[in-house]
């Protein structure tokens, strides 16, 4: 039986908590207008039947149940999230609906993309293959539109594979703070410009520290600089930490315009204790 680090399997309680996050949705369920098509990013298997029975004081009912974060392509309107907004199909083709979704740990500012999903969604001998939005989650209008997630599907990625970069952004100059609900350290004087990364779950080093100043060295950021070439370029601080989710800050002091982020495998760990593959991901803007 796999041990679950218990700095890790902490962060993954914290993200069950409803209290810590958005509160849950009152809005009405139907003939809600949609002007685009969210997207699913990522969704991760990354606890089977394995959350502790303190978890049934944060989620009722999660202690032995799975974990499943699932990432969206825009931060979205919390009042909009429920957990019948989910289905899970596994590879029997059997259909389940999470017991509990939440936001929670990554409420910081532009952070409201990851949904965590509690609950009996497989196994090992049926594990979740798909998951699918049946309801109407909207997003918060950050990019200029409202999408709707109704009708978005993706491949679940299974159990054992570690923990990957799913998403890289360039970050909006009023969110450099940090800190705010999430408690996350913010970027130093000197910053130039923010990078923000999404793992595909919580990581942590083998040991349950929090990344530091070794991991933050290993990150590379491709950089279109102003006479036109790429280079790579290491983060000179690395910030976002010290929350428990999913997200890090790679701070930079140089102009240019970050195209892609790298990272190396093998330093990093999921909830499972599965050391992270080589990754890299373009940067969004």
């Amino acid at each position: 039986m796999t041990r679950v680090p218990l700095v890790v399997l902490t962060a993954l309680l914290s993200a069950c908590s409803r209290s810590a996050g958005p509160p849950q949705s009152t809005a009405p369920r139907t003939g809600v207008m949609k002007t685009g098509q969210g997207r699913l990013i990522s969704a991760f298997f990354g606890l089977d039947h394995a959350l502790p029975r303190q978890a049934d004081f944060i989620c009722r009912g999660a202690a032995r149940q799975d974990g499943m974060p699932v990432i969206l392509s825009t931060t979205i309107d919390s009042r909009t999230l429920d957990r019948d907004d989910f289905v899970v199909i596994t590879r029997a083709g059997l259909e389940r609906t999470p017991s509990c979704v939440t936001l929670a740990p990554a409420i910081g500012p532009g952070e409201l993309r990851t949904v965590l999903l509690v609950g009996d969604l497989g196994s090992a001998a049926d594990p979740p293959v798909r998951v699918r939005v049946v309801g109407d989650i909207l997003s918060d209008g950050a990019t200029g539109q409202v999408v709707n997630f109704h009708g978005a599907e993706l491949r679940v990625t299974p159990l054992e594979e570690g923990p990957t970069i799913v998403w890289a952004e360039e970050v909006p100059k009023d969110q450099w703070s940090g800190g705010g609900r999430s408690g996350g350290t913010p970027c130093p004087a000197g910053t130039v410009q923010v990078v923000r990364v999404v793992w595909s779950g919580g990581v942590r080093l083998p040991n349950g520290d929090e990344a530091g100043d070794a991991e933050r060295a290993l990150y590379r950021v491709t950089m279109r600089s102003t006479d036109g070439l790429a280079t790579e370029v290491v983060p000179f601080a690395l910030a976002d930490l010290d929350d428990n989710d999913n997200n890090h800050s790679l701070c930079l002091d140089v102009v240019g315009a970050p195209l892609s982020v790298s990272f190396p495998a093998g330093h990093l760990v999921d909830p499972r204790g599965d050391l992270n593959p080589n990754t890299e991901t373009e940067v969004r803007r």
